[in-house]
């Protein structure tokens, strides 16, 4: 019988990449989006893919959807928590309704999706929950402290469950993603305006050179080669690494930040914010990010960066 794999956020980037890496592999795959309307084509060729709308702020829809799945599939042998997005700005300036609103998705909304699956897994005495965090929660950048904080809480979760769940026999790994050919820096919740005097009297320099660094570097590692990290994963439950550190830029910084001291790192990264990116400096991590690549998807806000 084939194996059923469940996976939020899939109508681009890496949920999108996952879906179509296991269903040619043979696999069921229960795929969820925001809203289905807005996507009528999505997977339609993969007739081993169903498509559930599914927000994760909703917790009734969470639980409703869980089951619905269940009774579609009648077993499910993984959970990928995938969903999230990302807020950037000054946190200065950057309301608490939009650091409230980054926890209900990127950590609410993944506890509620897991703890919709746990007593199936439990039962089943088998399962594993595959949950994204973000390189981000190795080693943060500057501009993004709720959306780094954020993944950090995803990886203290995915260590704790690990744990906790393992007499039941499920398994928790966890993935760290670096830079991505995906679509999170066209999606971003800015956590300024460009009429906010804090903003253009303070920060302004700052984070022009910290979003003009994302278009300096043309091209960044395929969302493919994440969805060969989870298919891995996935196939190989009790094996393998629990955390998975992913892109070369990622694996570059995690090993800078291990052989440096704490200030030398944070010197490191302030450097990105005090001046824009020097052609070399974009050359060098061209180079880091290697041949599988693809172009960035970036949309850098004029009015913040003029």
């Amino acid at each position: 019988m084939s194996k059923t794999i469940f996976i939020t956020g899939t109508n681009s980037g890496f949920g999108k990449a996952m879906v179509e890496l296991f269903a040619s592999n043979g696999w069921n795959v229960a795929a969820t989006v925001r809203n289905k309307s807005q996507h009528p084509d999505l997977f339609k060729e993969l007739a081993n893919v169903k498509l559930y709308d599914l927000e994760v702020t909703n917790y009734q829809q969470v639980e409703d959807v869980a089951k619905t799945v269940i009774s579609d599939f009648k077993k499910i042998d993984a959970v990928v928590n995938n969903a999230g997005y990302c807020l950037m700005g000054p946190t200065e300036t950057t309301t608490m309704e939009q650091i409230e609103d980054q926890y209900k998705t990127n950590v609410f909304g993944l506890m509620a999706v897991t703890k919709a699956f746990i007593p199936h897994f439990r039962e089943n005495k088998n399962g594993i929950f595959i949950n994204f965090a973000s390189a981000s929660a190795k080693f943060n950048y500057p501009f993004i402290a709720t959306y780094g904080s954020s993944k950090w809480a995803v990886r203290g979760i995915s260590e704790s469950l690990g744990i906790e769940l393992s007499p039941f026999g499920i398994e928790v790994k966890t993935i760290y993603p670096g830079a991505h050919a995906t679509k999170i820096f066209t999606k971003l919740d800015q956590g300024t305006s460009a009429d906010n005097p804090i903003y253009t009297k303070n920060y302004k320099e700052y984070y022009t050179n910290f979003l003009l660094g994302f278009t300096a570097v043309q091209n960044v590692t395929s969302p493919n080669s994440i969805a060969q990290e989870v298919y891995k994963a996935v196939t190989n439950p009790k094996g393998g690494k629990l955390h998975i550190v992913s892109g070369r830029d990622a694996k570059f910084l995690d090993f800078l930040k291990k052989m440096l001291s704490q200030r030398a790192f944070q010197k490191q990264q302030a450097n990105a914010i005090l001046k824009p990116m020097s052609a070399s400096s974009a050359r060098f991590f061209q180079w880091i990010f290697g041949s599988n690549v693809e172009k960035l998807h970036t949309d850098v806000p004029q009015n913040l960066t003029k």
